[in-house]
């Protein structure tokens, strides 16, 4: 066996200390703030208290509401660059974001003066809302394009121009082409298109739960996460490795980014994992896959649960529950193919010396559960997402008091409100884009259209819809956050699932699972590549061992469309058993992946298991057991060669 020599303690060599606040008020000191700093930190925690106090009191009108924060949101976008353009010298940047602060500016004075006659003009746009239409509409691409880069951006622009010229393009995709005036009115007038409910969600439930993130965050909960996951795998075959699956789970709690779990999480158990010996591009393949399955565990989902909820009219606990079995099924495949790597590679266990214990572990920290398991039984009753999140929020500052070294005073607090703020920038941004989008295909009809030509090319036959929608999915998620490739590719191609018949859920969990797997599929694989980064390792070989790890979610999403008990969706027997051989399956197809069961595994082993997993997965209990049955005699087969080559 391969033996590392360590010092003491695994952690030791490690600064497991975490800050992924930005250099703003309450990370230097209040005392080294520039004025246009200060206008950003003013601005992050109005935001924050915003939301707080109507989270906690009732919310605005929505027109009002929705407004108010993607102009806080605008306001920290252009301050930061405009402070980037200060520092750096850069007088063009530091021009443009002016002439951007004073667009912003004045926008904000004439929605503040005029909001309830702008409702009122709903269908019916003046000369000045067409301008200060126009002024919103070139703040949020502007900031989409700084912040989000030109995925997104590029994106948007097309749909614009597309509901502008809409004369212009061939066949089904034709229409007559928008007024100005009724394009403006859908985009500024209404809640459809930058106001509509992608930024409603941001607005009302997004950044409640970043912030609790961001309480937890800064009272130690990444430190303590990281040494529980080391204390409670640390004795097992690849147990660094494991660790990173177990602490991307737990921050998956409070985070919903798969590339910001992946650098936070990444930045300890990556040097964890090389430590013990495994090799770069694996241990960045590992947390990005970890950190990828962070966006569909319950119960934030990467913000996306309360999208599915608001778009299905469903109960947002039930969304959670529906998302629980997969997300368990891609964990579990995670961790045995981590597994089956360290087996193969003869990467032992830690010694006991160098695993922190448990019970001390949890003796510091065992408050940290507290908040989120009240939030998740609040989420599950059926209280408000946003009461349940402030809820939590009041009882970490509690809590923290519980040791010394975690208490939160009023600078700790005013820091976290900071952070949450930053943190919601990007989620925001790209919701105001996706907004965008979504009034362009609402207006013109192109979602039908779209529908219509899926079908089309498909035919009568539901594979080939879900075979055209996931690759529509991963294509158009490309660099894109979470939230917003949910939000465009199921305005776009959920119609023509439902219209082969395919149920309301399955269906938009199908898109939500190819759309974020573009964080880890090559070419703009932006989980994958944060991942390599740390590892310094090579991107695309990271990305595609990422891809391999994270196999189950590239099947699932197929198998619970024919099979929608992986969702939780029938009778409570039905689904037991399901799970079951769910999980059966997805042993054998990480055994046939990894090249793995007990020993290496042959060409026609794998081939097999590959086989037997797949049927598993198929609604059919006879077809179910003849997996099973595969399986065993498979297991069995390998048993013995292990006892043959063990005894020579």
């Amino acid at each position: 066996m391969k033996q590392v020599t360590h010092k003491a303690s695994i952690l030791d060599d490690i600064d497991i200390k975490q800050d992924t606040n930005m250099d703003h008020a309450f990370h230097n000191g209040i005392g080294s703030l520039t004025w246009v700093q200060w206008l950003y930190t003013l601005a992050a925690l109005v935001l924050s208290a915003f939301s707080l106090y109507t989270a906690a009191f009732g919310l605005l009108e929505s027109w009002k509401h929705r407004m108010i924060h993607l102009m806080l949101i605008l306001a920290m976008v252009y301050f930061s660059l405009l402070h980037k353009g200060i520092k750096e010298g850069k007088k063009a940047l530091t021009a443009w974001m002016v002439i951007m602060v004073a667009m912003m500016a004045s926008l904000s004075v004439y929605v503040s003066i005029d909001y309830q006659n702008i409702i009122l003009r709903m269908g019916q746009p003046n000369g000045l809302d067409k301008i200060f239409g126009t002024m919103l509409i070139v703040l949020v691409m502007v900031a989409s394009a700084k912040k989000m880069g030109w995925a997104i951006t590029s994106l948007g622009g097309f749909f614009m121009l597309y509901a502008l010229f809409g004369y212009v393009f061939p066949g089904d995709l034709y229409h007559r082409g928008m007024s100005y005036g009724r394009f403006i009115d859908f985009l500024f007038n209404q809640t459809i298109g930058i106001l509509g409910v992608p930024i409603k969600v941001a607005a009302e439930y997004v950044i409640m739960f970043i912030i609790f993130g961001a309480f937890l965050s800064k009272s130690g909960v990444g430190e303590f996460f990281i040494r529980l996951s080391v204390a409670l795998t640390g004795k097992m075959w690849g147990g660094p490795a494991k660790a990173a699956v177990v602490a991307s789970a737990l921050m998956a709690t409070i985070n919903g980014s798969g590339v910001g779990n992946a650098v936070a999480t990444g930045s300890i158990t990556i040097p964890l994992m090389k430590k013990v010996g495994y090799k770069p591009h694996f241990a960045a393949a590992v947390e990005a896959a970890a950190s990828n399955g962070g966006m569909i565990m319950p119960p934030v989902m990467a913000s996306v649960a309360f999208l599915i909820a608001e778009f299905t009219k469903t109960p947002y606990s039930q969304v959670m529950l529906h998302g629980l079995i997969p997300a368990v099924l891609y964990f579990v495949a995670v961790m045995i193919m981590v597994h089956y790597e360290a087996k193969r590679t003869d990467l032992s266990p830690l010694r006991d010396d160098e695993i922190p214990d448990w019970r001390e572990v949890l003796r510091d920290g065992w408050f940290y559960f507290v908040p989120i398991i009240v939030l998740a039984y609040m989420l599950f009753k059926g209280y408000s997402p946003m009461m349940a999140a402030i809820t939590g929020i009041v009882l970490m500052v509690i809590l923290s008091y519980v040791k010394k070294k975690t208490r939160m005073g009023i600078k700790e607090i005013l820091a976290a409100m900071e952070e949450g703020a930053t943190n919601t920038i990007a989620v925001s941004v790209a919701c105001a884009v996706a907004g965008i989008i979504v009034g362009v295909i609402t207006g013109t009809g192109l979602g039908v259209k779209f529908s219509s030509m899926i079908v089309a090319l498909a035919g009568d036959s539901m594979f080939l819809v879900l075979f055209l929608t996931m690759i529509s999915s991963i294509v158009m998620g490309m660099g894109m956050t979470a939230a917003a490739v949910y939000v465009i590719v199921s305005a776009l191609t959920v119609p023509a699932m439902i219209g082969m018949g395919i149920p309301i859920m399955p269906a938009h969990f199908f898109v939500y699972y190819y759309g974020i797997s573009s964080a880890i599929t090559p070419p703009v694989a932006l989980a994958a590549y944060g991942a390599a980064g740390i590892a310094g390792a090579n991107q695309n070989k990271t990305a595609v061992t990422a891809m391999r790890l994270a196999i189950v979610t590239f099947v699932v999403p197929f198998a619970f469309v024919y099979n929608p008990e992986l969702l939780a969706i029938g009778a409570a027997g039905d689904i037991i058993i399901t799970f079951f051989f769910a999980i059966i399956g997805v042993i054998a197809i990480s055994s046939s992946v990894s090249n793995w069961l007990l020993v290496r595994t042959k060409l026609w082993e794998r081939g097999l298991l590959m086989v037997a997993g797949v049927i598993l997965l198929i609604n059919s209990l006879f077809l179910n057991l003849i997996g099973a049955g595969l399986f065993i005699v498979l297991f069995y087969n390998q048993k013995n060669r292990k006892q043959t080559l063990e005894t020579n």
